[in-house]
């Protein structure tokens, strides 16, 4: 058997070695595709809507607001009961609902004496959009239930007033 040279053909390197690269023998010899390129003029149009992200607004008054509504903060510091069943109609649920949980044995299970008026705050900041979560909720009603009562209604009137307001 005789020793030929055979020409070495070069060619663009690839991600594996192959005969026309200077291969050694045992490996898979593969064969070199040719690519076609292919142009085409493509124009995208982005038709994009402004989205209103959630929880884009914060609440118009504070929880300690009740100096902007006199009216409601003695309502409710002086006849409670009744300014929470009027409070629980203005936002569209029943009178009866802040009647429906015994206070005393919600204090362990809730963490608070009025889990009706975390659940109408919560159903309030949901349906206008306003910036904040469950927790906060319940830290506000736990800190003072009575100033969160007049800032939901005060809220409600709020909305009422300015229905378009994002």
């Amino acid at each position: 058997m005789a020793w030929t040279k055979q020409p070495v053909q070069y060619g663009l390197p690839g991600p594996y070695p192959n005969v026309q690269y200077g291969q050694q023998p045992g490996y898979p010899q593969m064969q070199m595709m040719q690519s076609v390129q292919q142009s085409s003029n493509t124009t995208v149009v982005l038709n994009q809507q402004p989205q209103r992200p959630v929880g884009t607004r914060d609440w118009s008054t504070g929880v300690f607001g009740c100096l902007e509504d006199a009216s409601s903060c003695m309502m409710t510091c002086c006849c409670t009961p009744y300014y929470s069943c009027f409070l629980a109609v203005e936002l569209g649920e029943s009178c009866c609902l802040p009647m429906c949980f015994c206070p005393g044995e919600c204090i362990p299970l809730c963490g608070t004496s009025v889990p009706w008026l975390v659940a109408l705050r919560v159903k309030l900041r949901e349906a206008n959009k306003i910036k904040g979560n469950i927790m906060g909720d319940c830290i506000a009603v736990c800190c003072c239930p009575l100033c969160v009562m007049c800032q939901l209604k005060r809220e409600h009137d709020f909305t009422r007033q300015h229905p378009n307001n994002e």
